[in-house]
């Protein structure tokens, strides 16, 4: 997703803004440890933000799942792998859990590339579903103890509905799909579990699969039993 088509609410908010700005100069390195629940849209926003070209400046963005590394250090991937880690000018590590995948490598590997990354001034980014003060860092030398946490929450009420709208517009097809009544969106939005995922595929579903008459108006209804 592109970060001009991101949702923003004010849980979500402070989190897009660091993220997006992140190229622009600053006093000294951003270390961000980016704490949020499942599905409030963590790596959608460093994923988004890697894509997105800044014209303005020349920092180069990569982006890697944490769990990837010590894989990667066991399979001998291609030269430069760890180079391109450690000297990228912005980094963003997504989802911190995936070192402790490997108990023998992934916090060795997570505390040398901070240390590297450290020596020349770069940006990081981690995400995580936990803070920091939860997880056993003894193996990290303290590498971790300078990152700023900010927390990134799950889209509120009417962040849903406006994600909602979003896919609408996305998944119509003109004279084939039906259009969604405000108290169909509000439905899908807020009565399906919340979850960005599961808003997905119904709003897909309707879209999509819908056999009736093109741009006929769907009642909550009518979705509500659709759905069930």
């Amino acid at each position: 997703m592109p970060l001009d088509e991101f949702v923003k609410t004010d849980g979500n908010r402070e989190a897009f803004e660091r993220i997006a700005n992140i190229t622009q100069p600053h006093d000294k390195p951003e270390k961000i440890f980016l704490v949020g629940p499942k599905e409030s849209g963590k790596t959608t926003l460093v994923r988004g933000r890697q894509l997105d070209k800044d014209l303005l400046s020349t920092k180069k963005v990569l982006y890697r799942p944490c769990s990837e590394l010590p894989e990667a250090m066991r399979a001998e991937v291609y030269d430069g792998y760890f180079e391109d880690l450690g000297t990228y000018e912005v980094l963003f590590l997504d989802d911190f859990e995936g070192f402790f995948d490997d108990p023998e490598m992934g916090p060795m590997m997570c505390k040398l590339l901070l240390g590297e990354r450290l020596k020349r001034r770069l940006d990081t980014v981690i995400t995580s579903t936990k803070p920091l003060s939860e997880y056993d860092l003894s193996d990290f030398g303290g590498m971790l103890g300078d990152f700023e946490e900010v927390t990134m929450e799950a889209l509120d009420d009417a962040g849903l509905e406006e994600y909602v709208r979003g896919l609408v517009e996305d998944y119509t097809e003109e004279g084939k799909s039906p259009v969604l009544s405000p108290e169909a969106i509000a439905y899908i939005a807020h009565d399906l579990g919340q979850t960005p995922t599961m808003i997905r595929k119904a709003t897909h579903f309707l879209m999509t699969q819908y056999e009736g008459e093109p741009g006929a108006e769907l009642s909550s209804a009518f979705v509500e039993q659709a759905l069930a």
